[in-house]
């Protein structure tokens, strides 16, 4: 019988955290931090329980977080570093990031994470950050939590954040290029969701969705958007031609004009849109499942923990 795990966690990126509590064992997240679960992307699950402190819970393991920008952000700096040296049992670092194209050095970054067990969110990430003993897991989301969708709307849609910060990490510069050529709406800059049913809503009445960024590792909004059956445009730069094949269950490429290029296709083709869709959620529903995330996720505990 595999055991059940009492893991210490304070809050990061909600839908993240959302599949991470799918694992069967009980989550203690931490309320004296400046992060906290954001209710308008997902629910909080039952199996998460709210403590003030470190020494509050016992508990057999911390998961901590960091990005290719913690070293440079205070704030995410001191997070980071001062709950790693707070707590005296063995530590699960996710990092989030790939510096492809700004953050820390690789050897920044090392020296940070030392001592912790290291996850990756994709195989190009791992490969960069180089530090050993690091896993890659793919996420994983429940597809039966993402319905199919009806194709009534015609328009691009970009799921990222868009601030003022980070325009090269999510290629601004891309999307306002794309902009010249095709209609695009983006969700956190010309819509926003209160709550996390109206967004799968919103997703299932749409068609194409586009993913800019050469740097970002295996977006979760990307594979929202796949198990949806929205036909998928994206960079290649973290082994999406690994599950796509042009034209067949969507488009990836690294030469911006050809993405921009699929794009005007697709909008020009709905029944293509249908159909590359359909196969793009059938491929989704098999390389993302919770399942596999859940098994992978099992077994490094089961690794790590002894």
């Amino acid at each position: 019988m595999r055991r059940r795990y009492r893991i210490l966690k304070y809050p990061w990126h909600t839908a993240h955290d959302y599949e991470l509590a799918k694992l069967p064992h009980d989550f203690y997240y931490l309320t004296n931090t400046p992060r906290t679960w954001n209710t308008t992307h997902r629910p909080v699950p039952s199996n998460i329980h709210w403590v003030g402190s470190v020494a509050q819970a016992a508990t057999d393991v911390m998961i901590l977080h960091v990005d290719q920008w913690t070293f440079q952000e205070p704030a995410k700096r001191y997070l980071f570093l001062s709950q790693k040296q707070a707590y005296p049992g063995p530590k699960i670092v996710i990092n989030h990031g790939c510096n492809l194209v700004d953050g820390c050095s690789s050897e920044t970054m090392r020296c940070m994470v030392e001592d912790c067990q290291v996850v990756c969110n994709s195989s190009t990430a791992l490969q960069l950050w180089g530090i050993p003993g690091s896993r890659y897991i793919r996420h994983g989301l429940d597809p039966d939590e993402w319905p199919p969708t009806s194709y009534g709307r015609s328009d691009v849609l970009v799921v990222q954040a868009h601030s003022s910060i980070h325009g090269a990490y999510r290629n601004y510069e891309g999307v306002a290029r794309a902009e010249e050529r095709v209609k695009i709406t983006w969700v956190d800059r010309d819509v926003r969701f209160d709550s996390f049913n109206k967004y799968r809503h919103y997703l299932q009445s749409c068609s194409i969705f586009f993913q800019p960024s050469y740097a970002s590792p295996n977006p979760l909004s990307r594979t929202e958007a796949m198990l949806t059956g929205l036909a998928i445009v994206t960079t290649n730069s973290h082994g999406e031609e690994e599950y796509i094949a042009n034209g067949v269950n969507g488009f990836c490429s690294n030469d911006f004009d050809e993405l921009i290029e699929f794009l005007i296709y697709l909008e020009s083709h709905p029944n293509q849109v249908r159909k590359i869709g359909q196969k793009g959620r059938e491929t989704a529903q098999q390389v993302f499942h919770i399942d596999r995330f859940i098994e992978q996720w099992n077994a490094l505990l089961s690794d790590y923990m002894g």
